[in-house]
Order: C-alpha cells, then structure tokens, then sequence
C-alpha cells in the first residue's frame, strides 16, 4: 500500500449528517484564520522566543524579549490559546509552550508550523487569481505577483533536502552515487536558489552541476551562495527550459527536474529539450509531490489540501500566464507524469515514494537509438 494513500475518517463525507457538516466547515475556516495567525507568530520569531522561555512568562515579558509591540503580541497570544498551541495561566496572566510541542514550534527537523508562511503567501495574488475564474478574466497571473514565493520554497526544500537529498534520494538509485563520484555533468532545471546543485557539488567534487532558472534573483542567490563555500565545480545562470543551447546536445549523465515540471508553460517542449541535451541511457529524475492524478484517490492524504490550494493560488495560474500554456498544476499526479515522460520519449520510467513520504521521484532513462 502506498505510504501516503489514508483512508477517509468516518463520519467526513456521505457518512456524516448535516450537523456535523456544518461543524466541519466551521472548523476549517477556524483552521485557516488560525494559519494565519501562526504565520505571523513565525515571521515576527514569537515561537522562538515562546521555545527558549524555562518558565510561564506574560505578555509584557515576551514582548520585550521579542522586541515586539505588547498590544500585538497579547492579541496574537490569545488566537494561540484558543487554538490549543500555547497554553496559559489565567490568575498569572502566563504563557508556555509545553516542551512536548517546542519541536514542531522551532526551527529544526520537525518544524511545521513553517508551513502556515504560503497562507500569506498566496493571498498576495488573491484577487489577481479570483479574477481569473471569470469568463472575460485574464488567463492567468505572472510570476512578478509573488515575490516571496521562492524565498519561501527555498527555506522549505533546504530543510527536505539537508535530510533527504544524499541519504534517501541519491542513495536509493543504484550506482547513482558512483557515477557521481567518477565526475559526470549534471544539469539542474529550474535550480531557484540552487540549494540541490550545492549540497551535490560539495559532496561530488569530481562532477559538475549546472543550474538554471528564470528567476534572476533566485540564480543571483545561488551564485552568491556558490562562491561563499568557493565551489568551483557549480555555476548557475538565468535560461528558459523551452530553449537550450544547440552545444549541449547529448552532454549531461544527469538531469534534476525537482519541483518544477509542474509550474512550466510548455512541460512537453521542456522534457523534449532535456531529452536533447541527455547522453544516451542518461537518467531523469523529477521530484513531485507523492498525489494521484484522479483527485477521489487523494481524499485522506495529508498533503492534498493544501496541494490543491498551492496549485490553484500559484502554480496552475503562473503556467497558464503564458499563451496556451498547459496549466499542469502542483496536483497534476504521478501517473500523469509517468506517461509525460514515457510520450517524450524515455524508458524504463518508475515512480519511487521519497523517505519524507510527501514527494515522489518520478525517473525515465533516455533510451539509446
């Protein structure tokens, strides 16, 4: 059984009556007014602060230990008492968080509460978006209206693959790590800030990574980044998947295409040209999120909702920008991206569910003519 396939709950659907339908909706506005909540808690480092406390502190005294406005900050602590994350004493007018709940609160491994950060983060194109339901509405919204965006995503995936990158996903493919370490080029499409191309180019020195994106200040990053840890084995530079240069014909033993096919306006024409420039039994490897492509398989799965959230605030409308792009969606689904891969043109292609059981890698071999 798939890892991330979670059966429905009773009583959720045709199970439950209308008392309890009502009940549930309410509870999911709750939950999204709460997100937003947490994600202020986060940007202004109150979960931080909360963590480091020994003891019951009040409002004043966090506040000041945070360099924040106390009016704000009791305010804020009063959504978090009601949403059970921090707990209070109501004579002391005191507020802790119960260690058993600090890791997912604070940076580390377990952080969750990270997440709540694409609430804001979407809405920032919220109108934008709305109006693209309507009939005369534009298509869809340009890249420009999320500035945060892969700021965002880059604080995200650092933290997935600092754990998963080498340990899981890497090691998992057999001889994978080998031809690395015999020093082969590796393309890296769609880099963003280049956190993948770095953590592989430090670990194999003896190959070469080559990252591209379309985001200037996203390459800017990695360039930077690249030349602080005096990495001379990874560049970076800004380029359009659709159209790669007619030299790389057949030179990389190695593509990534890490959370990324999905977003592009012409994913078939991409994976052609990556089939292009790939030597002969070259490998692909897509990362994507671990969903079926029929969205009634996906009821139950941790990462649907917001999946589906995700795709239809960002990335379906940044696709659908472009003329005739194919609006793929983050929710576009495995078995979607098996056959895209296999239409292109590769072989042997497999989906393989990640350790972080969230993502999947979806891998196809260029097959030799």
């Amino acid at each position: 059984m798939d890892t991330m396939e979670v059966k429905k709950p009773s009583g959720v659907g045709v199970d439950e009556n209308p008392a309890e339908f009502a009940d549930r909706l309410m509870k999911t506005v709750n939950s999204g007014a709460l997100a937003l909540a947490i994600s202020l808690g986060v940007d202004n480092g109150l979960f931080e602060v909360l963590a480091e406390q020994k003891g019951p502190k009040t409002s004043q005294e966090i506040a000041k230990i945070a360099g924040l406005k106390e009016r704000y900050v009791r305010e804020w602590l009063g959504a978090m008492v009601v949403g059970n994350i921090v707990e209070m004493d109501s004579e002391k007018e005191e507020y802790h968080i119960p260690e058993r709940r600090k890791p997912f609160l604070k940076k580390g491994p377990y952080n969750i509460v990270a997440f709540s950060g694409l609430v804001p983060l979407l809405c920032q194109a919220y109108n934008q978006v709305s109006d693209c339901f309507k009939e005369n509405g534009p298509e869809g919204v340009p890249y420009s209206q999320y500035p945060r965006f892969q700021a965002f995503m880059d604080h995200m995936s650092r933290a997935m693959h600092d754990r998963n990158l080498l340990k899981n996903i890497i090691s998992s493919f057999d001889g994978l790590t080998e031809m690395l370490d015999s020093g082969v080029d590796v393309l890296d499409v769609g880099c963003g800030r280049g956190h993948v191309s770095i953590l592989l180019a430090q670990r194999f020195p003896r190959s070469r990574f080559h990252g591209f994106d379309i985001s200037e200040d996203g390459v800017a990053f990695a360039r930077d980044e690249s030349r602080t840890l005096s990495l001379s084995n990874c560049t970076f530079e800004v380029m359009d998947a659709i159209s790669l240069p007619k030299e790389w014909a057949e030179k990389y033993k190695l593509v990534l295409a890490f959370d990324c096919i999905h977003d592009m306006a012409y994913p078939q024409e991409v994976l052609r040209e990556l089939h292009r420039v790939m030597k002969p039994n070259a490998r692909v490897m897509m990362l994507e999120i671990n969903v079926h492509s029929d969205p009634s398989k996906n009821v139950g799965n941790p990462r649907a909702i917001n999946g589906y959230v995700i795709s239809l605030m960002h990335c379906m409308p940044v696709s659908l920008h472009f003329d005739k792009g194919a609006g793929l969606g983050t929710m576009w689904g495995k078995e979607s991206a098996v056959s895209c891969l296999q239409e292109m043109g590769f072989g042997e292609v497999f989906c393989q569910p990640s350790k972080d059981r969230f993502n999947t890698i979806i891998s196809g071999i260029k097959k030799c003519k």
